[in-house]
């Protein structure tokens, strides 16, 4: 790999340390899954109790290979983050800045990538503007704070091409298997997501004049370098659990909800909602990459070898792939910020190559203006309000109770998961079937059952048993997780079918169970919601374990 100057290394040590103090600074502000992943449309960060709750497993049962969450196999994701945080929380102890720490860590890398890409590739002065707007961008700041797979996928995914920029003919051997290593722990981080760094130098490869290309040798030692990281697990899971990885990994994750759009209509159209949102969200960025636009036309019309071409390529895959993929989901935008910022500096005026003070000033305003503003969606810090439901979990877990709690149309995303309670069950309306729809190899296994199944669960609980086990899982932990109701009536049997178990559920709901006061205390938490606390269950006998103060 190409040398690094003395002066830019250096400067990206600094645009590191200051990213991440930036992205830190009052990281444990918002509980687990409590984080609006999308602001303008009030969406919490629900997958982040999901990846926790896998972590904590981890390093409980030791079963590092083989994610799990709430008792099933968890293979919609290959497990790079459930790893990197289950290391956190084993060596510093379960809190929220440890289980955000590998996105906190990985955010500032990527950002420290794009300053170093920009800064040798042009000046240090881009490289400051370059960095300076992806660290103020919502997007970035967002995703940077939580444990989800985003921002770790496209750090690594500016890593990996990174070197491509210090060295486009990968001449190098270093260059070669850093790129394999870091574009396959992209792709360990979030599955084909992953693989847009790869993409990227396709493109890029395509594009050059023949004599200006990477040789094809060089091309191969990045993907035997690759396929060195991501073989081992993929084939692990491929012999130990096939049918499970494959109606996971392919089935549900790639070929469901990769490929099945959300709306019919011309506005349903997941690159027109992206767009809104970069519009709403983030106008510098916007602003920025289009300063550069004729500068990037001019960069591909030439065809030469150069570190803007390889950003317009990663900015033209990026794109691509989110026009391809159907679903909606705002975390997605972390893998265009980067690129768009590396394009607006290196193809941008001769204005971005005055001195670096002036950039330094311009980001230092954008920083003070964006944390100033107020918890607007465009700004450093979004505004999340507290979650109700994780409130009321908390005080639930204050309670000791030594019982099975059963969860009824939710409010609390998922967060119960991540408290070491007994055991929870799930139990929502599902008028349309789209649980069998979207995982029916979960309704086979009786990881979901319906509520007259789970009614009558002691008769057929061998029966799911026994399709555990053809599947490779000896574990019933996770027979019956969720619970399907076709009407809000349902709710009467399943409450019958398990007067043992405490249930949290809507206040209105409680008059669908006249029998209820028999059986259970009623606790009424707030207005909108009630326990019903079963008079059968008694405190817990065992120490009951700890949970941070802010979690």
């Amino acid at each position: 790999m190409v040398k690094v100057p003395s002066k830019i290394a250096a400067g990206t040590a600094l645009a590191f340390v200051i990213s991440l103090a930036v992205s830190g600074w009052d990281v444990s502000r918002d509980g687990i899954a409590a984080t609006y992943s999308d602001p303008i449309a009030h969406r919490r960060s629900q997958d982040e109790a999901v990846i926790v709750n896998s972590a904590i497993r981890m390093t409980q049962d030791g079963d590092w290979l083989t994610p799990k969450v709430m008792g099933r196999l968890f293979l919609f994701k290959p497990p790079l983050l459930m790893w990197l945080a289950a290391a956190s929380i084993r060596h510093f102890g379960l809190s929220l800045w440890a289980v955000r720490l590998p996105s906190l860590l990985l955010g500032a890398a990527g950002i420290a990538a794009v300053f170093a890409w920009c800064a040798r590739a042009r000046s240090p002065a881009c490289g400051v503007l370059a960095g300076g707007i992806m660290l103020c961008s919502p997007f970035w700041q967002i995703f940077s704070r939580l444990c989800l797979t985003d921002v770790l996928a496209s750090s690594l995914g500016a890593l990996a091409l990174v070197g491509v920029a210090f060295d486009p003919q990968l001449s190098r051997v270093r260059t070669r298997v850093l790129f394999g290593f870091f574009g396959a722990a992209s792709i360990l981080a979030k599955s084909v997501a992953g693989v847009v760094p790869f993409a990227a130098l396709i493109l890029y490869f395509a594009i050059l004049t023949r004599e200006r290309r990477p040789s094809l040798a060089s091309l191969g030692w990045v993907l035997l370098a690759a396929a060195a990281v991501l073989a081992p697990w993929h084939i692990y899971q491929a012999v130990v659990h096939p049918q499970w990885f494959w109606a996971d990994y392919v089935q549900v994750q790639l070929l469901g909800v990769g490929l099945r759009p959300e709306g019919s209509g011309l506005l349903d159209l997941p690159i027109l909602y992206y767009l809104r949102r970069l519009v709403e969200m983030d106008p510098i960025v916007v602003v920025f990459a289009l300063v550069g636009l004729a500068g990037a036309i001019r960069v591909v019309r030439s065809r030469q070898a150069s570190a803007a071409l390889l950003a317009i390529c990663w900015t033209a895959v990026t794109l691509a792939v989110l026009c391809a993929f159907q679903g909606q989901n705002l975390a997605y935008m972390v893998f265009l910020v980067p690129p768009l910022c590396i394009v607006g500096a290196l193809c941008g005026p001769a204005l971005w190559d005055r001195r670096a003070v002036f950039s330094v000033v311009f980001v230092a305003v954008l920083v003070l203006v964006k944390t100033a503003a107020g918890g607007q969606a465009w700004s450093l810090r979004p505004e999340s309000p507290p979650m109700d439901g994780a409130q009321a979990m908390r005080a639930y877990y204050g309670l000791h109770r030594d019982a099975e709690l059963i969860v009824v149309e939710g409010n609390d995303e998922f967060y119960s998961a991540t408290l070491p309670l007994p055991h929870v069950r799930y139990c929502f309306l599902d008028l349309r079937g789209w649980t069998q729809r979207f995982a029916p190899h979960y309704v086979y296994l009786g990881i979901t059952l319906t509520a007259e199944q789970f009614a009558a669960l002691p008769n057929g609980l061998a029966e799911f048993e026994e399709r555990l086990r053809s599947w490779g899982v000896k574990a019933t932990e996770g027979i019956g997780a969720a619970v399907t109701m076709r009407e809000a009536g349902e709710v009467a049997m399943i409450f019958r079918a398990r007067p043992e178990s405490d249930f949290y559920l809507p206040a209105a709901w409680v008059a669908l169970i006249p029998e209820a006061e028999k059986t259970h205390q009623v606790l009424r938490y707030s207005a909108e919601r009630v326990f019903l606390l079963s008079r059968a269950s008694r405190g817990r006998k065992q120490p009951v374990p700890e949970i941070p103060g802010r979690w």
